[in-house]
């Protein structure tokens, strides 16, 4: 059966959720419309529709769920004309019932074995992992003790695991044994120096730099073409860049001079884009490329000196490395700033400081350290084969020390194994039995099944309780199903009234869950779940809704039936009430047996609370509301007599002997027919069924026993006549 139920992430359920945990094998789950029930109903019938929800069964043993719900019905009546029919074993000989149930014994004896494998495997490896802890524990306190003195022989193992896993593959360690004196002398030396290698570094590459410092646009002065009759004034006034600048502002000023404002000649603009040519505009976009180009190449020799510096190489000055690089970096700076002053003039010429000078006093830096690193590279060649022999003789003194551990670690762990592979062996066998047995209780059930059963059953429940205007018979074009058809052989089709499909849907239902649709699926444990069955059926349903569903129950508890667990979801508070009764249960303490839930929504996110006592109970105030509320009821007359025993024995203090000797005659019969009627819910299902009467005549009644008894004044405070009213108490 199911033990636990997370829904989260979906529908009314926020990320966090709820749980239910700690299922029975009878649940009870109370929530207004809305609140959540069928997202809960759905979970169970189809997980795999909701990935982040988790159902958890018991020894896990997963059971075939079987769910009415609004779902149900639309698949199974909503979308297509027929019924599935319903096989039940009901056609076969006597002896052929007894094998199987002998079979489904011996079913349950088997899954009995397998649990107790199950349990048995899961205990010996707890006892596995539990061994396996202490001796990982035992070498780590070895490890805390040698860790400091030969860290380098740790390396690779300097976790709890890894060591211990070490430990293991070092247990034929065939090392010369030496004591720990002598492994400290040995490590003092071997590990005095860096015993890793070290990466070769690059000189830096300055021969494009070399180029761009030189390159003939930084001396060449920018001017405009010559042989424009305007070229020997701006030549003779040397002011090329000025003109330039100006032209900017000639070009948006309509032909005025922007400095005079005087009208300027019509083909002054026309000259000076002739002066200033293509070979003008050529020349300014090779500087600008130049400017660029010097950049990039300074920006990379720059990152690649930081980076030496940044990698903190301690064969290397850098010390003095980084003051050649502040003095590279100023020198290159203040070639950008000459570059700039060019572009702005590009009639001027100017010269770049060469950073060649720091450069090759950064590549002698770099040189010295390469031949550093060589030198050290060459000697850790040594020390590596002296470090890694002094490694095994660490581990071989190691395994030494924690030989009596290991052995009495090796050997619990060789008869941990061998348990859990025996019953790993067992538990197969079993699985294998029980495909058997399963495979036999199939082909009995082939020979032993018929969907006519089920169909003559619901019929019966129709008629019996005046159902009389449809009911089920076995299709003609359709083998093996079942069509509703009216008294005069016409299909109803979409005819049937809400309740009417609610109900027929319902008991198809309920004998569904006698048996499968599918044959061999007969004898399989299921749990069921009833979201609302109520939800659309008329009061006088609602009793032998409730009377099947606690017939199911007591199945379950008998232990009678392959239905291993029931849950149920509702949010009509009198069939929770009836659902629920049960005379053995006191003072609404639920038994042990079973769960009691209220599910609540708040601020649109959906909660479940668990409940020591049933929650929903048929309170005073209830009894009164309906009263008010549904006066025409069917069951207005036991409500009536139940207040009446309620207020009248509790609190007024008067027996139903007064109340009856207060009235006159005419009232007297009618009043003690209305304190004798039956209660409901302690009786078979025939008992539950009201007949309806004239409810005036009682409720007329009703309001002068509280008249003659003078206590009309509550009888109008719960009325509601009483301008004192208080509001009905909601269940929560």
């Amino acid at each position: 059966m199911i033990t636990k139920i997370e829904i989260k992430d979906c529908a009314s359920y926020d990320p966090e959720g709820v749980v239910l945990n700690d299922l029975k094998e009878v649940n009870f789950i109370y929530g207004a419309n809305g609140s959540g029930k069928t997202t809960i109903s759905n979970v169970i019938a189809n997980l795999h529709a909701y990935p982040q929800c988790q159902i958890s069964w018991k020894n896990n043993f997963e059971l075939k769920p079987f769910v009415y719900n609004r779902n149900f019905i639309d698949e199974n009546f909503s979308k297509s004309r027929y019924l599935k029919g319903v096989f039940t074993l009901g056609k076969g000989g006597k002896d052929e019932k007894e094998l199987i149930d002998a079979k489904k014994a011996e079913i349950d004896k088997v899954n009995a074995d397998i649990v107790a494998n199950v349990a048995g495997i899961e205990k010996h490896k707890n006892e596995k992992e539990a061994n396996e802890t202490q001796f990982e524990g035992d070498c780590w306190v070895k490890y805390q003790q040698l860790k400091d003195i030969f860290k380098p022989a740790f390396k690779s193992c300097s976790y709890k695991n890894t060591f211990k896993e070490r430990c293991k593959a070092e247990a034929n360690n065939t090392s010369t044994l030496l004591n720990l004196e002598v492994l400290k002398e040995k490590a003092g030396r071997i590990y005095s120096g860096s015993t890793e290698p070290k990466g070769d570094i690059s000189l830096v590459d300055f021969k494009t730099l070399e180029e761009t410092e030189t390159h003939f646009i930084f001396g060449k002065k920018i001017l405009g073409k010559e042989d424009v009759d305007i070229a020997a004034m701006i030549k003779k006034l040397n002011n090329s860049d000025w003109v330039k600048q100006g032209r900017s502002f000639y070009s948006v000023n309509d032909g005025f001079c922007p400095f005079c404002q005087q009208k300027t000649p019509n083909n002054l603009e026309s000259k000076l884009n002739e002066y200033f040519n293509e070979t003008y505009v050529n020349q300014l976009k090779t500087l600008t490329d130049q400017k660029a180009e010097y950049s990039t190449q300074t920006a990379i020799i720059v990152s690649e000196i930081a980076s030496l510096l940044n990698s903190k190489n301690d064969i290397i000055d850098n010390v003095r490395l980084e003051e050649l690089k502040k003095m590279l970096e100023i020198k290159i700076e203040a070639n950008k700033g000459k570059i700039e002053a060019k572009i702005k003039e590009p009639s001027s010429t100017i010269t770049l400081d060469t950073i060649k000078t720091e450069l090759d006093l950064i590549n002698e830096l770099i040189t010295t350290a390469k031949k550093k690193i060589e030198l050290h590279n060459e000697t850790v060649k040594n020390i590596t084969r002296e470090s890694s022999q002094l490694t095994k003789e660490v581990w071989r003194y190691i395994v030494e020390q924690l030989k009596s551990v290991y052995q009495n670690y090796n050997a619990k762990n060789i008869t941990f194994t061998k348990s859990i592979e025996g019953l790993e062996k067992s538990k197969k066998a079993n699985d294998d039995k029980l495909k058997i047995l399963k495979a036999e209780i199939s082909e009995l059930e082939q020979l032993n099944t018929g969907v006519e059963h089920t169909k003559n059953e619901i019929n019966t429940l129709l008629e019996k309780f005046g159902f009389t205007n449809f009911k089920l018979t076995e299709a003609t074009e359709e083998k093996g199903s079942y069509q509703i058809i009216r008294p005069t052989g016409e299909r109803v089709e979409r005819t049937l009234s809400e309740g009417e499909k609610t109900f027929i849907t319902f008991l198809y239902f309920y004998h569904w869950l006698k048996g499968s649709i599918d044959k061999d699926l007969i004898s399989v444990d299921r749990v069921v779940v009833f979201d609302d069955p109520i939800s659309s059926l008329d009061c006088d349903v609602l009793f032998i809704v409730s009377h099947l569903i606690r017939k199911t129950i007591d199945e379950i508890r008998s232990k009678t039936s392959n239905i291993k667990q029931i849950i149920i979801l509702t949010h009509n508070v009198y069939f929770h009430k009836e659902v629920t009764f049960n005379i053995k249960r006191q003072e609404a303490n639920r038994l042990k047996d079973e769960t009691f839930w209220v599910l609540r929504k708040k601020n649109d996110v959906s909660k479940i609370f668990l409940h020591e006592k049933n929650p929903v109970q048929t309170s005073y105030e209830l009894l009164w509301r309906e009263v008010k509320e549904n006066p025409d009821s069917i069951t207005i007359e036991n409500s009536l007599r139940r207040i009446i025993e309620n207020y009248f024995k509790m609190f007024g203090g008067i027996s139903p002997d007064d109340i009856l000797n207060r009235l006159d005659d005419e009232d007297k019969m009618t009043a003690a027919s209305l304190l004798s009627w039956s209660n409901a819910g302690s009786h078979g299902l025939n008992d539950d069924l009201y007949i309806a009467t004239e409810s005036e005549k009682y409720l007329k009644v009703f309001k002068t026993i509280f008249e003659r008894t003078k206590h009309i004044e509550h009888y109008n405070m719960m009325m509601g006549i009483s301008p004192e009213v208080e509001e009905p108490i909601n269940i929560e």
